[in-house]
């Protein structure tokens, strides 16, 4: 199944002319199972642990996080470089950054809007996905191109 898609992908003529496409497309799918994995941890946390949603957001979003930066590293953006530290921390920082905006984000449906807070964890993933794919494209998996 996984060589039929990736032929089908290879021979896709949007990831030919826009290799940024192919990017996209897969640093969303990889969204999606952070999307999985944050939502079930939030669950747990705010149902089972009766954990404040802000709190409970805030741990879902690090596990995510950490869950991520592996597979877009190797899978999305095909990093092979050696450094694999540096890039941890530039992709923390610009997690960081898209928390501070889904936790602003999260306060505002919620508390000021009266979202249901599930399924403002739905539109805010969606919104964030482009920041966050802009970020990590443009600065923590950025190739260096060296001059010969």
């Amino acid at each position: 199944m996984i060589k039929f898609l990736k032929k089908r992908s290879d021979n896709f003529y949007l990831f030919h002319k826009y290799p940024i496409a192919k990017e996209f497309v897969k640093f969303c799918l990889v969204g999606f199972t952070n999307l999985f994995v944050d939502i079930i941890v939030y669950f747990i946390l705010t149902r089972l642990f009766n954990l404040h949603y802000i709190i409970a957001a805030m741990g879902s979003f690090v596990l995510a996080v950490s869950w991520s930066f592996v597979i877009n590293r190797y899978w999305t953006f095909r990093h092979q470089g050696r450094d694999v530290g540096n890039q941890y921390v530039k992709f923390l920082i610009a997690n960081a950054f898209v928390m501070v905006l889904n936790l602003s984000l999260m306060y505002t449906l919620v508390d000021l809007l009266h979202v249901y807070d599930l399924l403002s964890k739905l539109i805010i993933a969606v919104i964030l996905a482009f920041v966050n794919f802009t970020i990590n494209k443009l600065w923590t998996f950025k190739t260096v191109k060296h001059d010969l």
